[in-house]
């Protein structure tokens, strides 16, 4: 998987995110991302499925109305990619910086995402 390749798969990931309609983010949920996705964040130990993901995506709605998120960068090789989000608030300040690690399975879904938010310059 290219950087590019990575990019674009992400992109239309994050257009889950990003889109209010509840029809539209599992039409793109059940695009990109494998029916047994391994999901884990801070918030949750590793679960499978997708449905967690989509929840996810509700609750950010809720916490963030009218806000997104945007890639701030990418790093891939082989099948896995690191990439930055950026969480942009409905009046355009930006809110919180983190990264995802993604793995892509052989069909092109993403099969496993470890989200690691948010990022801090300074640990202490």
């Amino acid at each position: 998987m290219t950087n590019h390749e990575a990019w674009k798969l992400y992109e239309k990931y994050l257009s889950a995110w990003n889109t209010t309609s509840i029809e539209q983010r599992l039409k793109i949920a059940n695009e990109v991302l494998s029916e047994n996705i391994e999901y884990q964040t801070a918030r949750h130990d590793l679960c499978t499925g997708r449905s967690q993901v989509v929840e996810d995506m509700a609750t950010f709605h809720e916490r963030f109305p009218g806000g997104h998120f945007e890639i701030g960068g990418v790093s891939s090789h082989h099948n896995v990619a690191l990439l930055t989000w950026v969480i942009i608030q409905a009046d355009g300040e930006e809110f919180a910086r983190g990264g995802d690690q993604i793995t892509v399975d052989r069909d092109g879904k993403i099969s496993k995402i470890t989200t690691f938010a948010p990022s801090a310059k300074d640990p202490n």
